[in-house]
């Protein structure tokens, strides 16, 4: 009987032993792959106003830099900034101005359109502002941290769908406004 529990033991110890050396395996494949996804290929970027008006260019669009220093496109019915936040200037976000305004007392209804949009729309945040004209403007934006940079690659692919986006809020815009 003792021989008999010495090799369950035995056989217990090595499927233990194998199983923790599955573990381990299956820790030290992750390990790798978080290593590989955040890993970048190549030289990265920082969404400098440069770099983005070179983008902005690159995509046929004619822009400006204004008096604060911010980028501008400008289209008929709105204008998109895009402004830099963060120590490094590292998170850079794109925001539409309508160029529409509305007195005062349409801002209860324009938010409630707003609302509509925001809750069947995943991007931009849409919303009102007060500017010194005393009238309301719309406002819609797209914003991302890009901490330790990107890749230009991903720099033009997220810029370019930004200003799809913001183009798609105008059009439903103009048509619910």
């Amino acid at each position: 009987m003792p021989g008999r529990l010495f090799r369950i033991a035995a056989a217990a110890g090595a499927a233990a032993r194998a199983a923790a050396n599955q573990r381990r395996s299956a820790s030290d494949e992750q390990r790798a792959l978080g290593a590989t996804i955040g890993r970048r290929e190549g030289p990265t970027v920082l969404p400098s106003t440069d770099v983005v008006q070179s983008i902005v260019a690159d995509y046929g669009l004619k822009s400006l830099i204004d008096d604060d220093g911010d980028l501008a496109v400008r289209w008929e019915n709105y204008s998109v900034y895009f402004f830099h936040y963060g120590q490094d200037e590292e998170v850079l976000q794109a925001r539409l101005y309508l160029n529409r305004r509305f007195d005062v007392e349409t801002r209860p209804t324009l938010a409630l359109v707003l609302d509509d949009w925001n809750r069947s729309k995943l991007f931009p945040k849409a919303y009102t502002v007060l500017p010194d004209d005393g009238l309301v403007g719309i406002c819609a934006e797209q914003a991302f941290d890009f901490e330790g940079g990107t890749s230009r690659e991903q720099l033009v692919f997220t810029v370019g769908m930004w200003l799809q986006n913001l183009q798609q809020f105008a059009d439903w815009i103009e048509e619910h406004v």
